[in-house]
Parts: structure tokens; C-alpha cells; sequence
């Protein structure tokens, strides 16, 4: 069994594409998407499209939510993001929400033997609009108790940017890290291979059209584009 994962590409086309691309080259057995293809970058309904119209399991992060469910479900949203939302909004319609609609925050697998769970990022029990833990837990003792309560032997998730692993207990937290918010003209996705009970994850990096993606980021409009550019892009 073959796996592709990846997560976090914020609306940055140029590397979606040069990660679909890739992975088509490469006749994996599933691909998994774990959220956040909106947000920060100029191409939310391009990229969004990407996924739609390729065999691709996406699962829903918390910019999915808010176009979803609306800002409000996050206490801790800023102003700045409120009015970015709201800029997505008007880029996407109806087709892209039942798209979305039918996603989910969470897929659970068995392959040859191993457990594997798919998310965005870790998920408070009770049945909330704004389901995820604060990305504080990670340097806390909390993520112990958390990862123990999980029913896989490995968990892919995504929300935090950088790539990292955390071990607990014979179960294995994987962050995928973000293939869209890079400072550079690099971008890259996990291979996941499982074999008799056992699985190996490797690193793919590509190169994508990081002159493209800034031509675009600064042609568009949207409000904040200079603060979310500087700090998202590097730019």
C-alpha cells in the first residue's frame, strides 16, 4: 500500500499543482488531503477545484470551517482574517459548499494491519462548531493524554506549518507540515508506504513555479495581502 498525504496548501495554485501533478505521475493507492486549502494565498477557488476534480480524500481544516460555518465559531480569529473570509466568500458559491459539505474532519483507515487516522488536527470530544484544540497543547503534557486516547497507531495531521513527529506510547503523530505556505520555490508531500503491519514515511520534495505564485499574490486584491504575504509567504 502506496499513500500520498499532504495538507495545508492556502491557496498557493502553483504548488497544488506541482503536487497533483506529481502524485498522478506516481499511481498511488490513495491520496489524502488534510484541509486548509483556503486562506492566505490569491487562489482559493482555483485550488479548491484542483481537489474537487481529482481522486483525492480531502478532510476539512479550520478555514473550511469558517467558510462552512462562519468566523464567528473561533474566538480567537482577528480582524484581519475576519475580512479575508469574507474575500473568499465571494470567490466560492454554492457548488465548492456542498463540495465541502460532504467532506469530513476525520477518516479512519486500516492498512495490512495498521491503524491510520487522517485529520486536520486533534479534536475536543464534545460537538462543537470550532472542534480543535489550540496548537498550545503541542508543548504542553495534554498531548500525552490526548495521543492515548487514540485508536490508531498512526495519526496524520496537518494546521501547524512545520513538519514534526511526535511518539507516544507505540503510536506515532505525524505532521505533514504546510505544501503551501513556503518562502521559497519549494513545496513537497509524504509517501507513505505500509507493508505486513509495518510502514515507512518519506519525504517528496518538488519545485514548483514560485515566480508565477508571486506574480499572481501581487496582482490580487484582498485586504491585508502585504501582512498575510510577509508573514504566510515571505514576501
Amino acid at each position: 500500500m502506496r499513500i500520498a498525504v499532504f495538507s495545508d496548501i492556502h491557496s498557493n495554485y502553483e504548488a497544488l499543482e506541482c503536487v497533483i501533478s506529481d502524485i498522478k505521475k506516481n499511481n498511488y493507492d490513495k491520496v489524502y488531503f488534510l484541509g486548509d486549502v483556503l486562506s492566505k494565498g490569491p487562489n482559493p477557488k482555483e485550488c479548491l477545484e484542483l481537489v474537487m476534480n481529482n481522486n483525492i480524500d480531502m478532510i476539512l481544516g479550520n478555514h473550511e470551517l469558517y467558510f462552512l460555518r462562519g468566523v464567528d465559531i473561533d474566538e480567537n480569529i482577528s480582524e484581519i482574517e475576519k475580512e479575508h473570509q469574507s474575500w473568499i466568500r465571494s470567490n466560492l458559491d454554492d457548488n465548492h459548499r456542498n463540495y465541502l459539505l460532504n467532506c469530513s474532519l476525520e477518516i479512519n483507515e486500516e492498512f495490512e494491519g495498521v491503524k491510520v487516522s487522517f485529520k486536520h488536527f486533534f479534536q475536543k470530544v464534545s460537538n462543537l462548531d470550532y472542534p480543535f484544540y489550540s496548537i498550545d497543547i503541542l508543548s504542553t503534557s495534554e498531548i500525552n493524554d490526548i495521543i492515548e486516547k487514540e485508536e490508531s497507531d498512526l495519526i496524520f495531521i496537518g494546521h501547524e506549518h512545520r513538519v514534526f513527529e511526535i511518539n507516544h506510547n507505540n503510536k506515532k503523530v505525524f505532521d505533514v507540515g504546510s505544501s503551501g505556505c513556503t518562502v521559497d520555490n519549494k513545496t513537497h508531500y509524504f509517501i507513505v508506504n505500509i507493508n505486513d503491519g509495518k510502514y515507512y514515511i518519506e519525504k517528496k520534495e518538488l519545485l514548483y513555479n514560485r515566480d508565477k505564485f508571486e506574480k499572481v499574490f501581487l496582482e490580487s486584491d484582498y485586504p491585508e495581502k502585504e501582512l498575510i504575504g510577509g508573514i504566510f509567504f515571505g514576501l
